[in-house]
């Protein structure tokens, strides 16, 4: 399936058919990953719900870390 970005605000959105998530047993509610694939593209998983712990505790250490990249890449 091919998306394009769409416009959101001040940010770029990729809009997901409701029957896909329900094929792949997504909800509202899922926390997705985001990483970037060393191809160059974007890789993209739901979080297993056992997952969201840790992947919430090693999010706020590079939060932490990268601060100041990650401000100056929001006011990009």
């Amino acid at each position: 399936m091919l998306k394009r970005l769409i416009k959101h605000g001040n940010s770029r959105a990729i809009v997901v058919d409701k029957a896909l998530l329900e094929a792949a047993g997504i909800s509202e509610d899922t926390l997705f990953q985001i990483s970037i694939s060393p191809s160059g593209g974007l890789v993209i998983q739901s979080v297993e719900d056992g997952k969201t712990d840790v992947f919430q505790e090693n999010f706020e250490k590079l939060n932490k870390t990268y601060k100041k990249l990650m401000k100056n890449l929001a006011d990009l």
